[in-house]
């Protein structure tokens, strides 16, 4: 159901999906295979690398994915360019190694900006970095055995702080809906 546009009319000019999927690997690491693909509605004039594209043809066809260890340290990086408008988007697919032995916390749109060059890399590309980060969050938050268990109970059990505390609205730390998780016996706040 689309968002409430006051009823005006309209015309559908492109469409842009993102695709992720988290994965617990066999040797213990979690990953996370993203895409991002653009479409047009209508017939693209030929241009000099590709030729016509026809309505809902593949504009942008761009994947990646990361394996990560449970310190969040990347393992591996890997990209994909299967639909580009220019022949030399390709040789932007080796620039993800350079985030191999970084760490995903506090800081990382800094690390990444810092380790990958502006020009050395694929605007959608790095976009396509943030839900595939925000998904392996995702993946991770049951653990590794999550039938039947609760991530707030777990995490409350812990004694460590939940991961999301302080990541949104919602889970501010002065919130009036917050949820107590206690640490050691000791209220966290």
């Amino acid at each position: 159901m689309p968002l409430e546009n006051g009823n005006k009319k309209r015309r559908l000019m492109h469409t842009r999906s993102v695709e992720c999927e988290g994965f617990l690997r066999d040797d213990g690491l979690w990953e996370v295979e993203a895409w991002l693909r653009d479409t047009k509605p209508f017939t693209q004039r030929a241009d000099r690398f590709r030729g016509e594209l026809k309505p809902g043809a593949l504009v942008h066809d761009i994947g990646l994915r990361l394996a990560i260890d449970d310190g969040m340290t990347i393992r591996e990086a890997q990209a994909m360019m299967r639909a580009t408008p220019y022949p030399t988007c390709t040789e932007v697919e080796p620039i993800l190694q350079h985030l191999i032995g970084e760490r995903i916390g506090p800081g990382w749109r800094k690390t990444v900006r810092r380790k990958i060059g502006r020009l050395e890399t694929c605007t959608h590309l790095m976009e396509l970095l943030g839900p595939a980060v925000t998904t392996l969050y995702q993946t991770m938050s049951y653990g590794r055995n999550p039938d039947g268990r609760d991530t707030l109970e777990n995490q409350q059990n812990s004694g460590e702080r939940p991961f999301f505390i302080g990541g949104c609205h919602s889970w501010r730390t002065d919130g009036p809906d917050r949820i107590p998780v206690n640490l050691g016996g000791h209220p966290q706040t």
